[in-house]
Order: structure tokens, then C-alpha cells, then sequence
């Protein structure tokens, strides 16, 4: 078996050398509830039966693109949602609650634990599910959003990238 780092280098490098966004995907917004208000999301649909990934982003101000509120606008879990949809899997990027379009899930993002998150996490998958009709959604998170997504994964059936 392969490890997890070589898998989620191979799925990175498969996605790098994408030809683009697939013309089947297609983009919405998408909320899961928050303690104080809406969770928002993008849901990018690869098609009926395309696996789900849910994105996770990092540590401090980042949004569901991977851009930053300090400036840096790389747009990396944008490219990386439109190259997986590309090979057909859909995805959904996530705001952090307190931030940007989650700004209002709680009054200070930056009083937020792991475990808030990962109460974050189990609401996106139910809705993900109820959404999409899937049973697996799979889970994918960068620094920060990784440690989310393990600890989500051991109170829930997922698959981490």
C-alpha cells in the first residue's frame, strides 16, 4: 500500500497537470449551520456521481479560495477544486466560522478551538450528504485545515487526503 503522503502527492500532481475546469462542473453557494449564524461554502458539482472532497483552509485569515485577508491572492484551493473537478470529483471549499462569508457563525473567529471546528466539519458533511446524495465525503485540509480534518475523522466515517 501506499503512503499517505506519496497518495496525496500523486492526487496533487494529477490535479497540477489538469487541463483546466471540466465544462460539466458547475459552481454554487452552499451553507451548513453555524452556532450563531451560516457556515458558507462553494460547492463546485463534477456530476451525479463524482466523490466529494471537502476542502478545509488553514490557520489564520484565510478564505475557501486559500486567498488571504493579508494580501496574498494565490487562489490555490480554487485551482486545486477546479483541477479535481476536471478528473471528476466535486468539491466543497469552506469559510472558516467567524470569517468572510462565515463571519457571522460566531462574533470573533479568532475565539474559535479545533473541536469548533470540527463540530464545523460533521455539519458540512450532513449537508454534504444530504446535498449531493453521497455517503463518503471525502475530507482534505492544508496546515491547519489537515489537523481538522484528522481530528474530525476519528468521530465520523471519512476518508482524509
Amino acid at each position: 500500500m501506499m503512503p499517505v503522503f506519496l497518495r496525496s502527492f500523486a492526487l496533487l500532481a494529477a490535479v497540477v497537470l489538469g487541463t483546466g475546469l471540466s465544462r460539466a462542473a458547475t459552481e454554487r453557494d452552499l451553507e451548513a449551520p453555524g452556532p450563531l449564524g451560516p457556515l458558507s461554502g462553494t460547492y463546485l458539482d463534477a456530476g451525479k456521481t463524482a466523490p466529494v472532497l471537502l476542502l478545509v483552509p488553514g490557520s489564520g485569515p484565510t478564505d475557501r479560495n486559500g486567498d488571504s485577508a493579508s494580501g496574498l491572492k494565490p487562489g490555490t484551493l480554487k485551482l486545486l477544486a477546479e483541477g479535481l473537478a476536471d478528473r471528476g470529483i466535486s468539491t466543497v471549499r469552506v469559510d472558516k466560522r467567524g470569517m468572510f462569508g462565515s463571519a457571522r457563525a460566531v462574533p470573533n473567529g479568532n475565539h474559535v478551538t479545533i473541536q469548533n471546528y470540527v463540530t464545523d466539519v460533521q455539519n458540512w458533511i450532513s449537508v454534504i450528504r444530504k446535498e449531493t446524495g453521497t455517503r463518503c465525503v471525502w475530507l482534505g485540509g492544508h496546515s491547519e485545515g489537515a489537523l481538522v480534518v484528522l481530528a474530525a475523522s476519528q468521530l465520523a466515517r471519512v476518508s482524509v487526503v
